[in-house]
């Protein structure tokens, strides 16, 4: 008797347990939904709830599902996916979602586990949706500049499948949008009318913004530069341009003496013009080159991060297409 009362008590401690843990992911996910405007689009309602890995994606959910869903991105202001670490919130989040967006690519790769403890959620995976489509991802191609004595041991991001950042595309930012209006039409049906007007009006300003690079491209003199990192590939393949370089081979880890003096020979040798820098990161990374070579420099968004969520896709990538044509043409 005294072993059947010992594993109930055992079984309810279980049961207690259980029930206080997802008491307190649920509470957590109310309280950083209030406190931080960058992962809400409105208050708590019986909305379903839409969340987005990045900001490109979050920026079409939104666009597309303003008003009938509650929007969520996880990534806050200024935070690179490359080395996020999710919180009980994002956990929370996820659990509550109906709708889940993510890159692949192996840039957010965190993200899996919050999926696999939401089976019921419909998953949209963008490199995913593009390999359907027929699209194909583009291999990082530039000059490596880590010395031979660090090259074994230097850490960069896995592009073994393809350079991640495809959403610098807009047709692929496109292709997110359409995939984004169908998924939202599936786990809502009675909004679907909004969400394909809405799409409509997102796709419209994405082919102008499509359009507009691919003029103003037409007029640049120079066609090759140096990128803060490996990001640009997608940008410049679509437009006729080609990233020389990266700076950082990931965000934040700096570029090494030996890796600056690298750059500053390939900046002399092949005549390149101009280093791109990234906002969310300082120039003096760049410092150095800059006053060795001469060249000039401006900001590309990456869009993987962001400085503000009142930005869209669209702002920031017209901030991408001015800098192009101030140091380009």
């Amino acid at each position: 008797m005294t072993g059947i009362l010992e594993k109930q008590a055992k079984g309810l401690g279980s049961t207690l347990t259980a029930l206080v843990w997802a008491t307190l992911v649920l509470l957590a996910f109310l309280l950083g939904a209030a406190g931080c405007q960058s992962k809400k689009a409105g208050t708590a309602s019986s909305k379903p709830v839409a969340v987005a890995t990045i900001f490109a994606y979050y920026d079409a959910l939104r666009a597309i599902g303003d008003g009938d869903v509650q929007a969520v991105i996880l990534l806050p202001p200024r935070q690179s996916p490359h080395s996020y670490q999710p919180t009980i919130q994002d956990r929370a989040a996820v659990a509550q979602a109906a709708l889940f967006i993510k890159n692949g690519l192996s840039i957010d790769p965190w993200a899996d586990k919050l999926t696999s403890e939401n089976r019921s959620a419909v998953v949209l995976e963008i490199a995913q949706i593009l390999k359907a489509k027929g699209l194909s991802t583009v291999q990082t191609e530039e000059v490596s500049v880590t010395p031979a004595s660090q090259a074994a041991s230097a850490e960069s991001e896995d592009v073994s499948a393809g350079n991640p950042h495809i959403w610098l595309d807009p047709r692929v930012q496109m292709a997110a949008a359409e995939a984004v209006r169908d998924a939202l039409i599936r786990i809502d049906p009675a909004h679907g009318a909004n969400y394909t007007a809405r799409a409509d009006r997102y796709l419209a300003e994405l082919r102008k913004l499509d359009s507009d690079f691919a003029a103003a491209a037409r007029q640049f003199k120079q066609r090759e530069f140096i990128g803060f990192h490996s990001a640009y590939a997608y940008l410049a393949n679509r437009y006729g341009l080609h990233q020389v370089a990266a700076v950082e081979e990931l965000p934040g880890e700096g570029p090494s003496l030996a890796q600056q003096a690298n750059i500053i020979r390939l900046i002399k040798d092949k005549g390149i013009h101009v280093i791109f820098m990234e906002s969310a990161f300082p120039a003096q990374a760049a410092r150095r080159i800059v006053a060795e070579t001469g060249v000039k420099t401006g900001i590309l968004q990456p869009l993987e991060t962001y400085d503000s969520p009142d930005e869209t896709y669209v702002s920031l990538m017209r901030q991408n297409l001015k800098a192009l044509q101030e140091v380009l043409q």
